[in-house]
């Protein structure tokens, strides 16, 4: 019968210091940047999937008592005889369940092949994180922008009634507002970020200057960037499960399509 044991070539008594070193060789020899054989591929999938239950104590003590329960063969069940009951009643079999321990984790191969993708995957989103604190802090200001073209629009709900909002074209710049209605030829001054282009502030003929819309991603959902942030960290630093780290990248990728809109948005 094999084992998680087998796979790392330890013996069951091994301690957590003789798991993580064999786990270390064993991966060195699989890794598939290393060799391209299939079986050395299959080996490297068999080799996480192990570690990743032995190198936790709770599920090594699960996975223990379940290899002690399918190795006891079960005790035959005694067959209770009365003078009612014929030959052929004695001889059958009883229908006895065994129950047996807790078992791995089924999708702990798949995890385990999965894991180091998502690990990437949140490497890419700390370096989105990155380029979008750049933008934050890299602005460019345009003095002479000429409103070109005026868009409005109006939506309703049950909560607000009827909301309007204008959309203002310049040269360099596209971007809305619900509180003005300026003209076609209206001078305004613009700041926007260098990289994505988000409308940070503006002024009318160059005084004054004002806060863009807030409804933006860096504005009232400034949320999303720093909450991708912490979860790209998690996911790529902190050495927890393969389930830990594929599930940040799932939560980042969610995070990422909300940054995206606010950023297509504006």
């Amino acid at each position: 019968m094999s084992t998680f044991y087998a796979t790392l070539e330890v013996s069951e008594q091994a301690t957590a210091e003789e798991i993580r070193r064999a786990y270390r060789r064993l991966v060195l020899l699989t890794h598939p940047d290393r060799t391209p054989d299939p079986a050395a591929h299959e080996r490297y999938l068999a080799v996480n999937a192990a570690y990743d239950v032995l190198s936790q104590p709770e599920r090594r003590q699960l996975y223990d008592a379940a290899l002690a329960i399918r190795r006891r063969p079960p005790a035959p069940a005694p067959v209770a005889t009365s003078p009612g009951r014929t030959n052929r009643d004695r001889h059958r079999r009883p229908m006895a369940q065994v129950r047996r321990g807790p078992t791995p984790d089924p999708y702990a191969v798949v995890y385990a092949r999965y894991a180091p993708w998502a690990r990437r995957f949140c490497l890419l989103m700390l370096v989105f994180c990155g380029l979008l604190l750049v933008d934050f802090c890299w602005t460019r200001e345009y003095p002479r922008e000429v409103v070109q073209a005026v868009e409005r629009h109006s939506l309703s709900s049950r909560r607000s009634g009827m909301v309007t909002y204008y959309t203002f074209h310049t040269p360099h710049a596209s971007f809305r507002s619900y509180e003005y209605d300026w003209t076609i030829g209206t001078a305004l001054a613009i700041r926007k970020s260098a990289l994505f282009g988000q409308i940070r502030q503006f002024a009318v003929g160059g005084q004054g200057w004002q806060r863009a819309d807030q409804v933006s991603i860096y504005g009232n959902f400034l949320f999303a960037p720093a909450l991708l942030l912490l979860i790209a960290a998690a996911g790529t630093f902190r050495r927890r499960s393969n389930v830990f780290v594929f599930n940040c990248s799932l939560g980042c990728g969610l995070l990422l399509l909300v940054v995206i809109y606010f950023l297509v948005r504006s």
